[in-house]
């Protein structure tokens, strides 16, 4: 075992505000980090802490600790490829941390250990970007600049180091919001990543039973801002993944669309439908899903460089939405979707799987026996929904064969994803092209115009291919539970209590508590004005901002603006600085008993190099009359309490008379 020294005092309170900074930091990221490797973070702090406070006094060996690492690391590495590159290097870097703490031992350790934890918050902010963590990580920050702090100077009181600080932060803001307003927005020099898998939210296939899983989640999805009014409920569906192949239980993106969308991405072709008639302007910020679909309207476009289109109207970011993401679009809600890839949309959306459901597909049969017309005999499948007694439940039954029959003639409940399927299938039996479309339905709206889309409101409908109109939207869901379009999902599933009981506690479960409700509706506007205007300050917004203040965007002005920007935060650096610049003139008693001892120096009374006060005074007494002796046996008398006794209850108009009876004396007395 190793028995290191005992640090001052002021180097373990450096250690302990590092492992703060660091315990608090992994438990943040309790979602992105393996159990195991958190419990071992969490052993490294108490270790550490244990040598903070001598409750232990031996560390553990490093043969001891080399085995340890050795193990973590391969148990890492046979876990870590299923995560994904991003969540294994977070994995590894919280683990590299834990073992580096428990063998924290020299100035090279510690300064390893505050760059690699600074880092470590850094990727906090590529999980969590809300206002809340952003404060959070803020401090975080702070606690390693105090740890500094208490390393470098371990004598100063921990209040002086904190208020140093926190003053230090403060003055480095005004030239941290110029920076972040005059800087060029530019694109990250590197991608990130990319998780396995969706963040949160919708997939690219989906099992029927899985959109009613996202609906138990209060997490936020989108938001949507728009300039003029907030589209009516019975319009608020907001298109994001289009599934065409289905295997006869699952939808999921065909793999021939899939290829048909990187061919086109490969070259640069967007699709770009004519649009004519009223619209809807407005901004959507998405949160990271780390994946590429984007969240709009029918029909939706934009001409963000970042966000492309593809033949079935659905948005894609060009890049995984690794942070939160704003882009603008206008939505043209009375255009049909009759542009396209017609002839390869049309035959994608016939196929059938190969077998399964046999009594639907007799059913079906039957039914277009009766009804020749395409829409006539989708009326008649919407009617068949409406009186069977179908039941809205986020409770299905579990159906893992032949799902469309269980669910059409035995179960007769399921959720948005059970209509959409069954509806869909039973188009393409009837030789009528259909496909699934997942997405959001309503949002909930506040003040300031605009809309939160959580991922409760996830929903699923059906488009179906009509001559004349295009692909025409068709939501089984609507016929069988009107509530679920008109009031959400809370009022459509309140007769089984099933909204969110998945969850834990959340505020978007308490909105019938009124406080907890204002509450839950402040924090949002908190974020969605932090997500807007800050997270949401891109490079269109920086050259919009400009362009208001100068007009048009010259070079020669621009130039002339960041020049008196810099100018004035210099000016403010300067105004602050401003009393180190100049002459100290520090405290009345000080100035005056300065003042004394120059008038005596010019006179040849010199106070010798570490004569004290006292001795001066008494020098002064001894060898000159009492009409200048005197006058500056006062002020001496003053500063001596003032200066070591910490009096300060001098009347410095009495020192003035005493400093002018001296000033007189000298001209009278020659010495």
């Amino acid at each position: 075992m190793i028995l290191p020294p005992s640090p001052p005092p002021g180097i373990n309170r450096a250690h302990l505000m590092l492992t703060l900074a660091f315990l608090f930091t992994a438990l943040s990221l309790f979602e992105s980090i393996l159990s195991w490797i958190s419990g071992l973070a969490i052993i490294a702090c108490l270790m550490r802490l244990a040598l903070i406070f001598h409750w232990q006094k031996q560390t553990v060996s490093i043969r001891t600790l080399n085995l340890l690492a050795v193990l973590s690391a391969l148990t890492l590495a046979w876990f870590g490829w299923q995560l994904g590159l991003l969540l294994a290097m977070t994995n590894l870097l919280v683990l590299a941390i834990s073992l580096k703490l428990m063998l924290l031992r020299n100035q090279k350790d510690y300064f390893q250990l505050i760059i690699v934890v600074l880092f470590l918050i850094g990727c906090g902010f590529i999980f969590y970007q809300n206002i809340g963590f952003t404060l959070f990580y803020l401090i975080q920050t702070l606690i390693i600049v105090i740890s500094l702090a208490c390393y470098f100077s371990p004598t100063l009181p921990l209040k002086q180091q904190m208020g140093t600080v926190i003053k230090m932060s403060l003055q480095a803001l005004p030239i941290a919001l110029v920076l972040f307003l005059l800087l060029p927005q530019i694109g990250p020099l590197w991608q990130m990543p990319n998780l396995n898998g969706a963040k949160t939210g919708l997939s690219d296939k989906v099992n029927p039973g899985d959109l009613s899983h996202i609906a138990q989640s209060g997490d936020l999805a989108f938001r949507a801002s728009f300039e003029q009014s907030i589209p009516p409920v019975e319009q608020r569906y907001w298109r994001t993944i289009v599934m065409e192949q289905f295997d006869g239980h699952s939808w999921q993106v065909a793999p021939q669309r899939i290829k048909q969308q990187e061919r086109l991405r490969r070259a640069n072709q967007s699709f770009q439908p004519v649009t004519t008639g009223p619209s809807y302007k407005y901004s959507v910020i998405a949160e990271p899903t780390f994946q590429r679909w984007l969240y709009a309207l029918d029909v939706g476009q934009s001409h963000d460089r970042r966000v492309w289109q593809s033949p079935d109207y659905q948005l894609l970011s060009k890049q995984p939405v690794q942070n939160k993401m704003q882009y603008e679009v206008q939505s043209w809600y009375q255009m049909p979707l009759d542009q396209g890839r017609l002839t390869f949309d049309l035959q994608l959306n016939l196929q059938l799987p190969d077998s399964g459901n046999p009594r639907t597909i007799d059913w079906v049969k039957q039914l277009r026996q009766q009804y020749g017309q395409d829409q006539a005999f989708i009326d008649a499948v919407l009617r068949y929904f409406k009186q069977q007694s179908f039941r809205y439940t986020l409770r299905p039954e579990l159906m893992p064969e032949n799902m469309v029959d269980r669910f059409l003639f035995d179960y007769r409940a399921g959720f948005c994803a059970h209509y959409a399927s069954a509806m869909a299938y039973i188009l393409r039996l009837a030789n009528i092209p259909a496909r699934m479309v997942t997405g959001y339905l309503g949002g909930e709206v506040h003040e300031g115009n605009y809309l939160s889309i959580y991922q409760y409101d996830a929903h699923a409908w059906v488009e179906a291919w009509q001559e004349d109109q295009g692909w025409v939207r068709y939501d089984p869901t609507a016929v069988v539970s009107p509530e679920r379009l008109l009031y959400g999902l809370e009022q459509a599933v309140a007769y089984e209590n099933t909204f969110l009981t998945e969850q834990g506690f959340s505020l978007a479960k308490m909105k019938s508590i009124q406080w907890l409700n204002n509450i839950r509706l402040t924090l949002a506007e908190m974020d969605y004005l932090w997500s807007r205007w800050v997270l949401g300050f891109n490079q269109q917004r920086q050259q919009d901002m400009l362009k208001q203040l100068l007009g048009n965007l010259q070079p020669g002005r621009i130039a002339i603006f960041t020049f008196l920007s810099l100018l004035g935060l210099a000016g403010l650096i300067a105004l602050y600085h401003w009393k180190s610049w100049l002459p100290s003139r520090g405290e009345p008693v000080l100035r005056l008993y300065h003042q004394a001892i120059k008038l005596l120096a010019q006179r040849q009374i010199l106070r010798h190099p570490g004569q004290g006060p006292n001795d001066f005074k008494q020098q002064v007494q001894q060898t000159h009359p009492a009409d200048i002796a005197e006058p500056f046996a006062q002020i001496t008398e003053h500063f001596i309490q003032y200066q070591y006794a910490q009096l300060n209850s001098s009347n410095n108009q009495d020192l003035r008379k005493q400093l002018s009876k001296l000033k007189k004396a000298l001209k009278q007395t020659k010495v």
